[in-house]
């Protein structure tokens, strides 16, 4: 038990990701140019393969100001497919130094075309379709992620 723990603890330490303890209230927040928010959403997260493999898929709904927040611990083009997903979603990808370099709108359900950051991406936020357009959310929108209880849950 205590090998366990302290392999995850130096597992955390080297994938520099420190994420907030489960159930805790995480929040993605964009910024307009003027540093003012332009909107958050309450999200889950996806950091484990099993997490990003399973995704939204299956679900026949999602909060309006909900997402899911898929965590990587490196910098790569990212792919994605809506296979077995039931919720038309947008995708906001985002580097590590917590920028939006793209956004893909308007996936469609249960297409299994596959969709790409275009650019290097560290994180991977699926939103309801149309929130991104909304939000004004687009390449070089500023992010942050919070948790109430602890303040930032993640930090490079």
């Amino acid at each position: 038990m205590l090998r366990a723990a302290f392999i995850f603890i130096v597992s955390i330490a080297v994938s520099g990701c420190f994420c907030a303890l489960h159930g805790a209230d995480r929040r993605v927040t964009f910024y307009d140019e003027r540093g003012q928010t332009a909107c958050s959403f309450n999200v889950e997260i996806a950091a484990t393969e099993e997490e990003h493999e399973r995704g939204l898929m299956f679900r026949e709904s999602l909060p309006d100001n909900g997402g899911m927040l898929f965590l990587y611990n490196n910098d790569e083009v990212r792919y994605f497919w809506m296979k077995n997903t039931l919720i038309a979603l947008d995708m906001i990808f985002i580097s590590a130094k917590r920028r939006v370099v793209s956004v893909f709108h308007a996936a469609r359900p249960m297409d299994g075309t596959t969709i790409s950051s275009i650019y290097l991406a560290r994180y991977v936020l699926e939103v309801n379709a149309g929130k991104a357009k909304q939000c004004n959310i687009k390449a070089g929108t500023k992010v942050r992620f919070l948790t109430k209880q602890k303040g930032t849950f993640l930090r490079n």
